[in-house]
């Protein structure tokens, strides 16, 4: 039987990278009125030794995790690789999330940022669908994670923002036919946590 929203042909693969190329895309086009272009310098706390003054901030310790059992550490290794092929995307969604807004500062007219908005998407696809589209299923999902700590939104939103609710609940309902869920937040403390902990290492240059 044919599925109301034509996808029953197609792999979870496939139509998982479709969620994960949409939901990156639109990353890029967060409004810049939603970010803050003036933010507040952040004065460091500081010590003075032999008349030069040096800043004193305390380094975060990470630790490389190691288990007894030969079954976790292979999953926890699995899960280190594949934050790792991730994590890029991610900063790189960041990156251009911030250099979008840079730019759509000087673009004055509403046609007109149209208009520079869709050429920058022609852009984005070229320089990222390939490299997105050779993530697997697992990537995939770490990455959206990564998404919603990098840029402090969730895969649903970002959608809802530049799409509109009605692509959000599309790409939803679609998620939801396989069990995934766009609106699952990125949670440190507990669920993600050893994604938070690989995440950490790589910033330190630990791994």
């Amino acid at each position: 039987m044919k599925s109301a929203i034509g996808f029953s042909g197609l792999s979870f693969a496939a139509v998982w990278i479709r969620i994960v190329v949409c939901v990156l895309i639109c990353v890029f086009f967060v409004p810049a009125a939603a970010q803050d272009r003036n933010p507040e310098p952040v004065a460091l706390p500081y010590v003075i030794i032999d008349g030069d003054t040096l800043p004193n901030v305390n380094i975060k310790t990470v630790t490389v995790r190691s288990f007894k059992k030969r079954r976790q550490q292979i999953k926890y290794n699995k899960l280190m690789y594949n934050v790792k092929k991730a994590y890029p995307f991610a900063v790189a969604a960041r990156d251009e999330l911030a250099n979008m807004n840079s730019q759509l500062v000087g673009v004055e007219g509403k046609r007109e940022r149209e208009r520079y908005i869709k050429e920058y998407e022609k852009q984005m696809f070229k320089k990222y669908e390939k490299d997105l589209r050779a993530l697997t299923i697992s990537q995939g999902r770490i990455l959206l994670k990564l998404v919603d700590r990098e840029i402090d939104n969730t895969a649903y939103e970002l959608v809802k923002e530049y799409r509109g609710s009605f692509s959000a609940f599309f790409w939803q309902g679609v998620a939801r036919l396989f069990g995934e869920n766009l609106k699952s937040e990125y949670d440190p403390d507990e669920e993600d946590m050893y994604i938070e902990e690989i995440v950490q290492l790589i910033e330190a240059g630990v791994i």
